[in-house]
């Protein structure tokens, strides 16, 4: 018997279900078979009353019912002379043909007299109704129609009722007397259905307790199991007593608990080979940043002497030079600053990325600084045009040198990448809480798939050897840089072959606003934005689930540009906000470097699709904070918290 019942718990639990579960059944239908039989006999007694007495009493009381309608609609009608009354009693009337035609036909042969006394009466008193107190009324008479109801047809009602008042008592009686004999019966019955209930729960409760012994036990086993692991445990093991699909879920989780445990082991070497490398490239980062400086200083001390001492050539310091001498010294000169502008570039850029350069603030009138930048910029037959407002826009808390050192690379360049003959168009305007320059060529553009890259330093649009354009690479790094200290952020839009518009954007005001400082200490702490790229459009419905499910109570705005991006943020710096994109790529990284300076609290990105460990550390470190989303079949959910 023991192993008979061992061999049944290695069974698969499907089985074990189902034959439990049919001996269960088994029990409960040999039981009902039994009480369907005592269940017949109150069937059959229960049809006497069903089907002949509760039939006879229900027709009397509809003629009770009909009668009292009857009177009622004629009672209204001479009261009140509304002629829909006359209509319903006339449809009572034929109603009332009918029921005393069943009743007629229900009666039994004791009662055939007294119903065909009742009927004959009933017709008589209808009579009364429809050919004497209706007519009356018709004819004007309505006090006479009324004495009639009164003192005819009244009574005569009271009459009919009193009379199926004791058909009724009768009838009711007759129901009474089946009904005992039914009840005995019926407590036979239920006395014999508890007996079944008690027996079938019996059953029930201890398969229930067998059953959860066989099952719970290994699932609570399991859990306390994921329980320690999920403590960072990795060592936890569950015991198998089963051979079924619990246990060979079990056996699989002490196999995944082993090879977690391996993982975890390579995964603490690696970061511990992560820590040396980061400190490594840090220390490798801030080596190169001071040798670029300590070499911009050591070149540019001796490159002034060269132009110095060039310049004087010039001037026939030392005395009188051939006009070829002179060519030769002045393109000293011009070689000697471009060569002196490239280290003053790498010295600013070097002391930005150690967090050492400083700006030094004040209110500047925009167009004057414009008006003063274009001024020492050669043309070389290009025409610089500017348009602005009539009410000249203020920036404050800018460097004034700082961003015309901005301008003038962003103008040189347009110039640079232009045609002769023409046009660079300079507008000034005015955006909500920002004061915007755009730099407008009709120059050769840039291909869409390089203009994430443009702002990364030594990058060339073309860096061939044989390029046509002479250049660094530092301008619009710098640039770019220069600019996000002041909380700014540079943007461009280009067509090939037909020209580029790069825009600066600085935080600002008119002048006729009071004068502060856009800086993240005037914040709204209770405001948050959800910004997403138009790659979600398609899974907008799935988005707005996300964010209610996370109770995000946001400002919610689909972004096309980073100029889009600025205007929806708008004036108040916010305290957090959320950037939704489809995959990590160069673009996203840069909407969120755009971001941070726009962020009094929290930056987190939002990513579709799954991320590598290095995009992971890249958008880390733009972040405070990183959401993976997963996108099947259409479908958003959140797949970990980063």
């Amino acid at each position: 018997m023991i192993q008979l019942l061992q061999r049944w718990k290695n069974n698969p639990i499907r089985l074990k279900f189902f034959s439990s579960f049919l001996a269960i059944v088994l029990f409960a239908g040999i039981s009902m078979a039994v009480l369907n039989v005592q269940l017949l006999h109150v069937v059959e007694d229960n049809e006497k009353i069903v089907n002949h007495s509760v039939p006879k009493l229900v027709t009397l009381l509809q003629v009770k019912s009909n009668i009292m309608e009857r009177i009622n609609f004629v009672t209204l009608y001479v009261t009140t002379g509304n002629e829909s009354f006359i209509h319903k009693f006339q449809e009572a009337s034929q109603r009332a043909a009918k029921i005393e035609g069943n009743l007629l036909r229900d009666a039994s042969p004791g009662e055939q007299g007294k119903v065909n006394q009742f009927v004959q009466r009933s017709q008589d008193w209808e009579f009364i109704l429809e050919d004497r107190v209706i007519p009356v009324y018709q004819l004007g008479n309505k006090e006479g129609a009324l004495a009639l109801l009164n003192n005819e047809a009244q009574p005569k009602a009271a009459s009919l009722m009193s009379e199926i008042e004791e058909l009724s008592q009768g009838k009711t009686k007759e129901i009474n007397s089946t009904n005992q004999a039914t009840l005995a019966n019926a407590w036979f019955s239920v006395r014999l259905s508890y007996l079944v209930i008690g027996g079938t729960l019996v059953l029930a409760i201890f398969f229930a307790l067998f059953m959860s012994q066989n099952m719970t036990d290994p699932i609570l086993s399991l859990l306390a199991a994921v329980r320690k692991m999920s403590k960072g445990d990795f060592s936890a093991h569950v015991k198998v007593r089963h051979q079924d699909e619990l246990g060979e879920l079990g056996e699989a989780f002490n196999q995944m608990s082993v090879s977690i445990q391996g993982l975890v082991g390579e995964l603490t070497k690696a970061n511990i080979r992560l820590k040396d490398e980061t400190k490594r490239a840090q220390e490798s980062t801030r080596l190169k940043s001071e040798f670029l400086a300590n070499m911009s200083h050591e070149l540019r001390t001796p490159l002034t002497g060269i132009i110095g001492y060039s310049e004087l050539l010039l001037a026939d310091t030392g005395g009188q030079l051939t006009d070829q001498q002179k060519d030769f010294a002045g393109n000293i000169v011009l070689a000697g600053e471009h060569l002196l502008t490239m280290i003053n570039d790498i010295l600013d850029l070097s002391k930005i990325e150690a967090g050492k350069y400083e700006i030094e603030c004040s209110p500047v009138d925009i167009v004057e600084l414009v008006q003063a930048t274009i001024k020492i910029i050669p043309a070389q037959h290009h025409q610089i045009v500017v348009q602005y407002a009539e009410e000249p826009s203020w920036v404050y808390n800018l460097d004034e040198t700082r961003i015309k050192q901005v301008l003038f690379n962003l103008v040189s360049n347009a110039i640079k990448f232009s045609n002769y003959g023409t046009r660079v168009t300079i507008s000034l305007q005015q955006r909500g809480g920002y004061v915007t320059i755009e730099v407008m060529d009709q120059g050769i553009g840039i291909q869409s798939d390089k203009l994430d890259k443009i702002f990364e330093q030594f990058y060339q649009n073309d860096g061939s050897l044989g390029r046509k354009y002479e250049g660094t690479g530092l301008g619009l790094a710098l640039s770019k840089q220069l600019v996000e200290l002041h909380n700014g952020m540079i943007t461009v839009e280009s067509t090939p072959g037909e020209g580029s518009v790069f825009t600066v954007w600085l935080p600002g005001n008119d002048k006729s606003e009071e004068r502060h400082a856009f800086t993240p200490a005037s914040c709204d702490r209770n405001r948050m934005i959800f910004l997403y790229l138009p790659g979600l459009n398609q899974n907008i419905s799935e988005l707005h689930n996300f964010i209610q499910n996370k109770s995000i109570q946001a400002e919610i705005f689909m972004v096309k540009s980073k100029e889009d991006m600025v205007l929806k943020i708008g004036e108040s710096i916010p305290d957090t906000v959320y950037l939704a994109g489809v995959d990590c790529n160069q673009v996203y990284l840069d909407w969120l470097e755009a971001l941070r300076p726009y962020v009094a609290g929290q930056l987190i990105a939002c990513l579709g699709g799954t991320l590598r460990l290095i995009d992971r550390g890249r958008v880390m470190q733009l972040a405070d904070d990183l959401i993976p989303l997963t996108f099947q079949t259409g479908n958003l959910k959140e797949n970990g918290h980063g």
